[in-house]
């Protein structure tokens, strides 16, 4: 059940394509993070493309699976759709010594009939074998029986978290007010102050030293070890834009990243060239610097998301048709060519 919930989750945000600023989950996302990611599903749901594309594919829906979803629904009181408002991804950069996962987490802000939900998990005998229900730090816990697969808490009606147990116990001990959250690092403030928080999907980090010695260990990305911090947004509502902005620690290493950049950038034009639609909206790409920073930034209007669409349909249905070939007949020996 507990990997139904995520999954389920994380496949509303595939249906999506791909989150407004919730001072409330940042404020319970712990000071040692070095990564945030906000989804704001509530404003994704709402734009006109998303609400069509997620019609569709629910109409889609084999009477298996409509079944499957109103189940759980019924069961669990959830519906991703409605009741799913903002998810917060945060990560450490570091690795759990016990489990050799990232120590990472995703805060979720919703609805959520926490004894319903609960009360589905025990009721389901396969669940029962993946996970039991009790208590973490004094909140309802559904944990795995596998450590390394973590586990999900309930810090009341409207939040809940998944994650490793050290970045889950960074989250309990803040709502007890024994810890601290990311908004009391300086650093991270200033970056939450360019980044634009009201996108439909936003980031902000803060490469750990762990991380540049990784990059220095590759001469393909050594250069973005001189990076010590980045901030990012994407918003497709009408048009689609993203800008991304890369902090360099001096002036003398900025060309050095910026010809990183461009080379991936150009490898990334290299395979989306057999799709001639994509390789077009690759090159409206647009990569440029200051003193201290590298800057990418895309803006496609909805006019030409349109017409690329619309090529990409035609030429999928202009492409030659697979013959399909009939089945062998039971007794009869295989046609061998030149006989």
């Amino acid at each position: 059940m507990l990997k139904r919930i995520i999954a389920l989750t994380f496949a509303l945000l595939l249906v999506s394509n791909l989150a407004a600023f919730s001072a409330d989950l940042l404020q319970l996302v712990p000071d040692s993070t070095s990564f945030v990611f906000s989804v704001n599903l509530e404003k994704i749901l709402k734009t006109e493309v998303v609400k069509r594309q997620v019609e569709e594919s629910m109409a889609k829906q084999s009477p298996d699976q409509k079944k499957i979803y109103d189940e759980f629904v019924q069961k669990t009181g959830l519906n991703p759709l409605d009741h799913l408002k903002q998810i917060v991804v945060f990560a450490s950069g570091q690795v759990d010594t016990k489990t050799g996962k990232l120590e990472a987490g995703v805060l979720i802000n919703g609805i959520f009939d926490v004894a319903k939900i609960l009360g589905a998990i025990k009721s389901d005998e396969k669940a029962a074998k993946d996970v039991s229900i009790e208590k973490f730090e004094g909140f309802d816990c559904i944990k795995a029986k596998k450590e390394s697969e973590g586990m999900a808490v309930f810090l009341d009606g409207t939040t809940g978290v998944v994650g490793s147990n050290l970045a889950l116990k960074g989250v309990t001990d803040i709502k007890k007010g024994t810890g601290k959250n990311i908004t009391t690092n300086a650093a991270f403030g200033g970056l939450l102050k360019k980044v634009d928080t009201a996108a439909s999907f936003w980031g902000v980090g803060l490469i750990p030293n762990s991380l540049k010695e990784k990059a220095k260990s590759n001469p393909q990305s050594a250069p973005l070890a001189a990076v010590n911090a980045f901030f990012l947004s994407f918003n497709y509502e009408t048009d689609l834009v993203f800008n991304f902005t890369g902090e360099i620690d001096k002036k003398e290493n900025v060309e050095q990243v910026m010809t990183s950049l461009n080379g991936f950038l150009a490898m990334l034009k290299m395979v989306a060239g057999q799709t001639p639609e994509a390789a077009e909206i690759l090159n409206m790409i647009k990569v440029s610097q200051d003193e201290t920073s590298a800057k990418i930034s895309l803006s496609v209007p909805k006019a030409k998301l349109d017409e690329a669409k619309k090529k990409m349909e035609e030429r999928m249905k202009a492409a030659p048709q697979a013959v399909p070939q009939p089945a062998p007949q039971p007794g009869a020996e295989p046609k061998i060519e030149g006989k």
